[in-house]
């Protein structure tokens, strides 16, 4: 297509309407720059075009460079100054320059020409939300929804807003709302599974997260938030499924592999469970609550005192505050006959204590 274009540019270089069709042909094939050009040759033989100012702008928006982008809205509005695609373009340049005053200024204009564009609405709110002004937002949302209630992204991120503010009940109010529009949508399944998650509904997000791996078998974190779910459950057996599900997909994940090893502790199985803290610390070495976790069990179960030690050595290195665990090292320097050693350590830790620490 852009060839054909091309050449009866060629032929007639005089012809704006063969120079616009090249460049719409560049724009859509995500030649940006080879569009710029096109539409500047237009502009050349006709500047009167205002929907080719539009689109230059929309060319000059693509690359980034969204002050041209702006002189390119402004004359397109001064040729046709009714024309709310334009001042809807305007608004999302300054948007992007982070401009939220001009923004919402040119939005409003928008309105004003089409006060049912929805598109300028849902932008509208999503300013306001940017601002933390979470009511106008709403307001805005439901606005559009008036106009048109079978705009599935409306509803989405009105469910966000809801969310971020911990209105749980009317998130998943809105996300169900979405999904019914989009009920094959893994990602929403996802987000009313973390609201569910949040609300300690763990019925619910189990549901929701179980969905969203049918539709999308490879979306590893609905996979580890269903492990999580089931282990809220104290379904560990479950949960251990869902993290092996995880990793077949990403080996080497820290998180992982400490979910792992909570499950397989939480079951009794201390050897698995080391093997994974293990790996994890092995991604991580600075995990404190793996460290924590090593200790404990080396002290507690396995009666490995010296292995147990080198991992509470690790968390003061890391954190020197962090003293839930002094009876634990104590006792494990007095097993291996370090008494002035555990006697320092109950010292420490009765000190701390009075201190409220």
């Amino acid at each position: 297509m852009i060839e054909r274009y091309k050449k009866s540019a060629e032929l007639d270089p005089n012809d704006a309407d063969a120079w616009i069709n090249l460049a719409d042909a560049y724009y859509d094939e995500n030649e940006y720059k080879a569009a710029i050009e096109a539409y500047q040759r237009a502009i050349d033989i006709n500047p009167y075009f205002p929907e080719v100012w539009n689109n230059l702008g929309l060319s000059y928006s693509m690359l980034r460079q969204f002050k041209e982008a702006i002189k390119c809205y402004q004359k397109s509005i001064e040729i046709e100054p009714d024309d709310a695609i334009a001042y809807y373009n305007m608004g999302f340049a300054y948007e992007d320059l982070k401009d939220y005053d001009n923004a919402l200024k040119y939005y409003k204009i928008a309105l004003e020409y089409e006060p049912s564009y929805t598109d300028v609405w849902n932008n509208i709110a999503l300013i306001y939300r940017e601002n933390e002004q979470y009511n106008e937002a709403i307001k805005c949302y439901k606005k559009a929804l008036k106009i048109n209630p079978d705009e599935q992204l409306l509803y989405n991120n009105l469910a966000i807003i809801y969310y971020d503010n911990q209105n749980y009940d009317e998130a998943i109010k809105y996300y169900n709302k979405a999904i019914d529009l989009d009920p094959n949508n893994a990602e929403l399944w996802f987000d009313l599974g973390d609201v569910a998650y949040e609300k300690n509904d763990y019925e619910l997000a189990i549901k929701c997260y179980k969905k969203a791996t049918v539709l999308n078998p490879t979306f590893i974190e609905a996979w580890n938030n269903l492990g999580l779910s089931y282990t809220f459950q104290e379904n560990f057996e479950e949960s251990i499924k869902c993290y092996e599900e995880a990793l077949d997909l990403q080996e080497e994940d820290a998180v992982l592999y400490e979910n792992l090893a909570f499950s397989y502790s939480a079951l009794n199985d201390y050897d698995k469970a080391i093997l994974y803290y293990q790996n994890t610390l092995r991604i991580d070495q600075d995990n404190i609550n793996a460290h924590k976790k090593l200790g404990i069990i080396f002290c507690d179960v396995k009666n490995n005192y010296d292995e147990a030690i080198i991992h509470f050595d690790k968390i003061i290195s890391l954190d020197p505050s962090d003293v839930d665990y002094w009876e634990s090292v104590a006792r494990c320097h007095e097993k291996l006959g370090n008494f002035e050693k555990a006697k320092e350590w109950i010292e420490i830790g009765l000190r701390l204590k009075a201190n409220g620490i």
